[in-house]
């Protein structure tokens, strides 16, 4: 799926060429993966046509986190939320906190000094979290959207975490911010390490700013951008997919997400649409056009038997 110039680039460049054999191994997940199909059947039972229950038969695709699928369902989430604010407008937040988290060794003057991506991965993640635990012991808990996306020039790691906040921090506060991923973290310089900005949220159309602020930096880690994927997005997605392997297989053997909410947005951002039905989940199965199997059944109701025969009954082909 990714582009085999692009491919070719990662090889033969003297820094990435290290991650060229995990970055073949993504596409080839990415390929394999793109002939998988996830259906799901049952039966709705109400709102039916003339009150008589239907058997429903869909198909969804496989979905993962670099599927276009995958990209919809964070825009609704984002959706979900901007319009929470909009019908909430008390509970919106007063001001915003745009933290950009860098690190020095990305930057080209390094040269073969670089810290190779893997490694330099695991050490930016294990200083985000325990930065995120600063400002969660200053701010107490608060909402945040917090974004990973690739530097445009190496395929190294860098993050926009923004907060929602109900009050401003006092300068002290700001400055202490500023510098413990420069001291405390060691990840860089100020100048180049660190950005924080502080907006003022007046009004619905700065809400909904903030709201298509994240929605900005999304395209370098999905699905839907692969065809402008740089040898650099390649890498930084390869990488992420990579870390969730064991530390045996090259992986960091943790799951790093690229698109973070806090827990507190992700229960708005996750609310189903308003919908009065009453539908019976029977089966969800897996096929593959990749691999010569038979269906696997992933997932049976209770009374699966039965409603496996009502399903029939009433039409379906299970």
């Amino acid at each position: 799926m990714i582009a085999s110039k692009t491919m070719q680039e990662v090889a033969d460049d003297p820094f990435l060429t290290k991650m060229y054999h995990t970055a073949l191994s993504f596409d080839q997940y990415l390929d394999s993966t793109s002939a998988n199909n996830i259906t799901l059947k049952g039966i709705l039972i109400d709102p039916a046509p003339n009150g008589v229950p239907i058997t429903v038969n869909y198909d969804i695709g496989y979905i993962h986190r670099w599927t276009k699928k995958y990209d919809n369902l964070i825009l609704w989430k984002l959706y979900n939320l901007m319009w929470y604010y909009k019908l909430h407008p008390e509970k919106a937040p007063k001001y915003t906190m745009m933290v950009t988290l860098t690190g020095s060794h990305d930057s080209p003057r390094y040269g073969d000094k670089k810290m190779p991506h893997m490694r330099y991965l695991d050490k930016f993640i294990t200083s985000l979290k325990n930065y995120k635990k600063r400002i969660k012991k200053y701010l107490g808990t608060v909402d945040y959207l917090s974004i990973l996306e690739p530097h445009p020039t190496s395929g190294f790691v860098h993050a926009h975490n923004l907060y929602f906040l109900d009050e401003l921090p006092c300068p002290k506060l700001v400055d202490y911010l500023r510098h413990h991923w420069v001291e405390t973290s060691k990840m860089g310089s100020t100048e180049h390490a660190l950005d924080l900005e502080i907006k003022e949220a007046r009004d619905f159309n700065d809400i909904k700013s903030m709201i298509a602020y994240p929605i900005s930096y999304l395209g370098s880690s999905s699905i839907g951008a692969v065809s402008e994927w740089t040898k650099y997005d390649v890498v930084f997605n390869a990488s992420i997919w990579r870390a969730s392997f064991p530390e045996s297989m090259g992986g960091l053997g943790q799951i790093i997400r690229t698109f973070n909410p806090s827990q507190s947005l992700s229960r708005i951002m996750n609310q189903p649409p308003d919908r009065d039905i009453n539908y019976r989940h029977i089966q969800t199965s897996l096929t593959s056009m990749n691999l010569v199997m038979d269906e696997i059944i992933l997932y049976k109701c209770e009374n699966y038997d039965d409603m496996k025969a009502l399903f029939k009954e009433l039409g379906g082909d299970m």
